[in-house]
């Protein structure tokens, strides 16, 4: 019986990671990040204790799943255009 870890299961034992550790579970850049957390719209929970940015794993695929892509036949095209059109004639 092996009693060594893979540094899989050592990985998702791992629930808050810094800036760097979530770059590379989410195979985006570090500005990509930031940018999420500081979003006026939606932005990715975060915590900051004293200089370091912790995000949550959980969190982080939670917020991530609320972004699936729609195929566009799913998108009304006509429905969107109708409402920018409303907004231009009711000055927005």
């Amino acid at each position: 019986m092996a009693t060594g870890t893979s540094n899989e299961s050592k990985e998702t034992r791992v629930e808050w990671l810094d800036l760097r550790a979530l770059t590379e579970y989410a195979c985006v850049s570090e500005r990509t990040i930031r940018g999420w957390i500081h979003s006026p719209t939606n932005p990715l929970p975060a915590v900051q204790v004293g200089r370091k940015i912790l995000v949550s794993r959980r969190m982080f695929d939670t917020w991530l799943e609320r972004h699936q892509v729609r195929p566009l036949e799913e998108i009304n095209i006509d429905v969107i255009v109708h409402e920018v059109l409303e907004g231009v004639r009711n000055g927005r």
